[in-house]
């Protein structure tokens, strides 16, 4: 098997940061027009679409899909809510693609929407993704799972902390060149700043969290030869979602585990392995890869998820400049959801943004060279889920 045969026609995405004087209708407007535009479709051709939220509470509503339809003027076409926690978005995009490729829909918009500077807290907003029976009773909020993960990554591998540090500086750099990234014009960091900022849950300091913020991002998918001509499209090869056990407890010895404890990325492995038999292609075959790093370990330990570094071995390729601009294989070169920006239901959409961005040869200069296929992968709660997409430049 060999592709999906959807396209992503049209992209769009605003500016990751905090706008207190927008709503998220304004947000998804924006870049779902964007969408349209850059694809050249008017938007009475749109057929279906799904929305991708984690945190509707900011929102203080419901069936968000049906109002996104609604204020794009896009009703009565159908419009479904989707909600994956960070991987929501990537999940939506997998429904799209489901729902083009199987005739359904001629031509879906996938949007992905956060307005996190109308939570209470961040933090806050983050205890719904523990275990409510079992972990969020026990005092566990999500930074501290990661903190965990984070401290066996590197007792299980000997990885350093001044070489995950380094994906920190790396995403600066990256966020550094990108005029929609929330991080865009701050200065250079050091991984001496990254270990000596403030600690949030040890052995995790605050720059090594990802920026939680207000953003939309969006895609517009069609079939292949439904697609016009001019909109240079981007294939989508292959799709695919995976889940694996949420509880903390379960994660060391699971059956549904396959053994493996916190330091691997257990659904990322699994949806890989799918996402890349249904583009047929191997992970040396990658050209740039997005993935989730909500929290500077995460980066490392999806590239070992994706099969692009062996486990315990990409933070120091990291350190090595294998995943810079001119690297092996460049990673989050949107500067990442640390320097970027996650505004958590939109971050998979955005993932996949910035692949196609890289694959049309639009990223001004943090561009890689000949770029022919891209991976993005996105992750939900504590690697319960994830989603990962190949696509490719269309041939």
């Amino acid at each position: 098997m060999s592709g999906t045969g959807v396209v992503i026609a049209g992209a769009g995405i605003t500016r990751h940061g905090f706008f207190a004087a927008r709503d998220w209708k304004d947000l998804v407007v924006e870049s779902a027009y964007a969408a349209l535009g850059d694809a050249g479709v008017a938007p009475g051709e749109v057929s279906g679409g799904f929305v991708s939220v984690s945190l509707p509470e900011t929102c203080e509503q419901q069936n968000l899909g049906a109002i996104a339809a609604d204020e794009l003027g896009l009703a009565p076409a159908p419009f479904s809510q989707v909600g994956a926690a960070c991987a929501g978005g990537t999940v939506a995009l997998r429904n799209g693609v489901a729902a083009v490729a199987s005739g359904l829909s001629r031509a879906v918009l996938v949007i992905g929407v956060e307005k996190v500077s109308d939570s209470t807290s961040t933090a806050d907003s983050m205890l719904h993704y523990p275990d409510a029976e079992y972990e969020a009773p026990a005092g566990f909020d999500y930074v501290d799972i990661m903190a965990l993960m984070h401290d066996r990554y590197v007792r299980k591998y000997g990885a350093s902390h001044e070489a995950i540090a380094q994906w920190v500086v790396q995403d600066r750099w990256y966020a550094q060149r990108n005029r929609k990234a929330i991080d865009y014009g701050r200065p250079d960091l050091t991984v001496a700043g990254v270990l000596s900022s403030p600690m949030v849950s040890t052995p995790i300091t605050r720059a090594s969290c990802g920026r939680a913020c207000d953003g939309s991002s969006a895609v517009l998918l069609m079939r292949a030869g439904d697609a016009p001509s001019d909109c240079q499209p981007v294939e989508i090869a292959g799709i695919a979602q995976a889940t694996a056990p949420n509880v903390l407890a379960a994660k060391f010895g699971h059956p549904g585990a396959a053994g493996a404890d916190i330091a691997e990325a257990v659904p990322t492995t699994a949806a890989a392995r799918d996402a890349y038999a249904q583009a047929g292609v191997e992970p040396h075959h990658i050209d740039v890869a997005q993935v989730h790093d909500c929290f500077s370990v995460m980066g490392p330990l999806h590239l070992e998820g994706l099969g692009i570094f062996p486990p315990g071995k990409a933070a120091a390729a990291v350190a090595d400049g294998e995943t810079a601009l001119q690297g092996r294989c460049p990673a989050n070169t949107d500067g990442g959801r640390i320097g970027f920006g996650h505004p958590t239901g939109a971050t998979g959409i955005s993932v996949a943004v910035e692949s196609a961005v890289q694959l049309r040869g639009r990223g001004g200069n943090r561009q890689v060279a000949d770029v022919d296929i891209a991976v993005c992968q996105s992750m939900g709660g504590s690697n319960a889920t994830s989603a990962v997409a190949v696509l490719r430049r269309a041939r």
